[in-house]
């Protein structure tokens, strides 16, 4: 549901292979996977930059698959314009319901706030299958919809990719992170495939607490040496029980 904008342009490890004629060097594509890291600590421009100069036209990266509606809002924008949908997900249990442009005004009869988004008792994501009831406002009229939660697999654009990093607040970039090491740097150079694993530490949103996580980045390079496809898998269980949350059923 919601896009994060700390690292907004790593997401869940995906391998989708695409043959090419001829591949890059592997020492270019390893310095240029290890640069795109570095650009998403740095700040806005740098991470901006980087998508736009070094990402083939037809490059994506796909998201973590989650349970729930299917669709992405400007959290920065939440407490002035409230949650507007910014992107439904193609074949999300929201993608025959929702429309961008809709704004939610409450679900399963709670309100949507800042403090309702920030407190989790808005019912998006929950077990599959499960019919959810929403209001949201539609060109000035308020409708009634109902959502049955299901498995999300998102995709982003290039495109998607730049307007998200573009609505994120310069200023606050980077304000959690306390630190980050590139560990290692493995190249496939036969098949246009980097791997880079890092080490960050950071405080949580939620909680305000520190923690710290491994992430594997995969690249996917085309033959001209851009970014083709980029995704990451990451440590959410062990940063969920570092910052006090418990997983049960």
């Amino acid at each position: 549901m919601k896009t994060k904008i700390i690292q907004p342009f790593l997401v869940v490890l995906t391998f989708i292979f695409v043959s090419c004629t001829t591949n890059p060097g592997a020492s270019n594509i390893a310095s240029l996977a290890e640069s795109w890291v570095a650009s998403s600590y740095e700040s806005k421009d740098a991470a901006l930059n980087m998508v736009t100069e070094n990402m083939s036209d037809k490059g994506y990266n796909i998201g973590a698959r989650y349970i729930g509606f299917g669709f992405n809002f400007n959290a920065d924008a939440m407490e002035t314009d409230g949650m507007v949908v910014t992107n439904v997900i193609q074949g999300s249990p929201a993608s025959s319901v929702l429309k961008v442009g809709d704004r939610f005004i409450s679900v399963n009869k709670v309100l949507v706030t800042q403090e309702s988004v920030d407190d989790g008792s808005l019912s998006f994501r929950g077990t599959p299958g499960v019919p959810v009831s929403a209001v949201i406002e539609r060109d000035d009229d308020e409708i009634s919809i109902t959502v049955e939660r299901g498995i999300v697999e998102p995709t982003y654009s290039k495109a998607q990719i730049i307007q998200n990093i573009s609505n994120a607040d310069a200023d606050n970039w980077g304000d959690n992170s306390l630190g980050y090491e590139i560990r290692e740097v493995v190249t496939d150079a036969s098949k246009g495939v980097v791997y880079v694993k890092t080490w960050d530490k950071f405080l949580d949103d939620a909680s305000g607490l520190e923690a710290e996580a491994l992430t594997l980045t995969r690249f996917e390079f085309d033959q001209d040496g851009k970014v083709l496809n980029v995704g990451n898998m990451t440590e959410s269980e062990l940063i969920l029980r570092q910052t006090g949350w418990a997983i049960t059923k």
